[in-house]
């Protein structure tokens, strides 16, 4: 796979649209830029096909082809852990595909922090909230609705200000096609996009989450931009508002980078014993995200005394970490802490146990993993992931370390999951997909598309 061109903005914009666009920013207080640059990490080594039909719109054959890079910037939040998971697979996919170079910007730290009345009245920033209180501290209940409505209440009462905000965004970075994966704030960045080269710049949505938890959250009720869908639920809740169907792309799952898609290592059991692990006992692999949760701590207790060996993934959450080593579990286990080689920790497992996020789903489902998923202490958008599991019987769900005891027990009772090479009953093509779908939105809004 290429390796990934830096994202490095462009020079400073002096023509009369840059300068309208300093002119705005003059009267706000910002934060100096945050340049994020993403490289592509090579492709993953194991310590040692496309089955989905695209469903969106076809590209036209008078389609213009670009002489330069096709320029997508991708704008997410690290408020979770899934955002950025999806926004690093997508650019790992455009790279990989060839002819586009991707820039990724967190909207809440480089474009909207002098905006965040989280941080201007409290200690936290808007996404240190979400990631400190609710996500590793489990107040997913009355706290985390109160928080949800005080985040749309800061977005309408700043809106202007942020529509500024993007619109000297576009200006600076000067994209070609903007994706944006994260709730909230789309119809600001749809509103400002149309001041930038003459509105001709498209736009999409991909929505992370597996259904939108409130009307127009994810997906405003208006016709000028495009929805990609990777849940059934997500496609139905978008038809349903009557999006043009011509701008409605669906896709066999969320996006997930490559490696999960690969079929995993070649020789599991020489993988398990480079990561210290016996080669033929059954391996959990132990995952609530990319901020980790206290919850890991207590499904490691569970497991003293069983047959089985454990990976633990605690994301950013290092004292979590450092609990479990400080453990003395009675079990073989590997702890680690954020981690961009998930792949690689799901290939040589036989279980996947976590929270019901919609990314963590997907990448386990890709890698036709048995699905052990924690119902308790569940955030509001997750439950349509434990209504698609009750539907579709995808997984078991546990609320207690003792009901995990015993569905990790049945689970394994069941015996192997399928190994390289073998039927996955869940396959994600969106490796394949989301290059054809990008090719189409630029192809529709006349703009160039990629030769690779």
């Amino acid at each position: 796979m290429r390796g990934m061109t830096r994202c490095v903005p462009p020079e400073r914009d002096v023509s009369r649209h840059g300068r309208r666009a300093a002119r705005a920013r003059s009267g706000a207080r910002r934060a100096a830029p945050v340049e994020i640059r993403f490289t592509i990490a090579e492709p993953v080594r194991y310590f040692g096909d496309s089955r989905a039909e695209y469903h969106g719109a076809r590209e036209p054959r008078d389609a213009p082809v670009a002489d330069r890079n096709v320029h997508v910037v991708i704008v997410f939040t690290d408020a979770g852990g899934g955002h950025r998971a999806v926004a690093e697979a997508l650019a790992e996919i455009l790279e990989g595909a060839g002819g586009y170079r991707v820039s990724l910007v967190n909207a809440y730290q480089e474009v909207l922090p002098h905006l965040d009345l989280f941080a201007r009245f409290t200690p936290l920033s808007v996404e240190q909230v979400y990631n400190e209180l609710i996500m590793r501290r489990g107040w997913t209940g009355l706290f985390c609705l109160g928080f949800y409505a005080l985040a749309v209440m800061n977005v309408r009462l700043l809106a202007a200000a942020g529509r500024r905000a993007f619109a000297a965004l576009w200006e600076r970075r000067r994209p070609d096609l903007v994706i944006s994966v994260l709730p909230l704030i789309n119809p600001l960045m749809i509103d400002s996009l149309k001041s930038y080269r003459d509105g001709d710049v498209p736009f999409a949505v991909l929505m992370t989450d597996w259904a939108e938890l409130t009307r127009s959250v994810w997906l405003p009720r208006r016709p000028d931009y495009h929805v990609i869908c990777g849940t059934a639920p997500g496609y139905r809740q978008a038809v349903a508002k009557g999006h043009p169907p011509e701008r409605l792309h669906r896709t066999a799952g969320l996006p997930v980078r490559p490696a999960f898609v690969d079929g995993g290592p070649g020789d599991i059991a020489a993988a398990r014993r480079r990561l210290g692990l016996h080669p033929d006992r059954p391996v959990v692999c132990v995952l609530y995200g990319g901020q980790g949760s206290r919850r890991m701590l207590a499904l490691a207790e569970a497991l003293r005394g069983s047959d089985v060996q454990a990976i633990f993934l605690c994301g950013r959450d290092e004292a979590l970490a450092d609990a479990l080593r400080a453990a003395n579990l009675s079990y073989p286990a590997v702890i680690r802490g954020y981690t961009r080689e998930v792949a690689a920790y799901f290939g040589v497992s036989d279980v996947f146990v976590g929270k019901p996020g919609p990314q963590s789903i997907s990448e386990a489902l890709a890698m036709g993993l048995p699905l052990l998923v924690d119902r308790s202490k569940v955030l509001p958008q997750e439950r349509a992931v434990l209504r698609w599991l009750a539907e579709s019987g995808a997984g078991q769900t546990f609320a207690t370390p003792r009901q995990f005891r015993d569905a990790l027990a049945t689970c394994l009772a069941a015996g192997p999951r399928p190994r390289a090479g073998a039927p996955n009953p869940s396959p994600n093509a969106t490796p394949s997909e989301i290059p054809s779908v990008v090719r189409a939105i630029l192809a529709r809004a006349g703009s160039a598309v990629p030769t690779g």
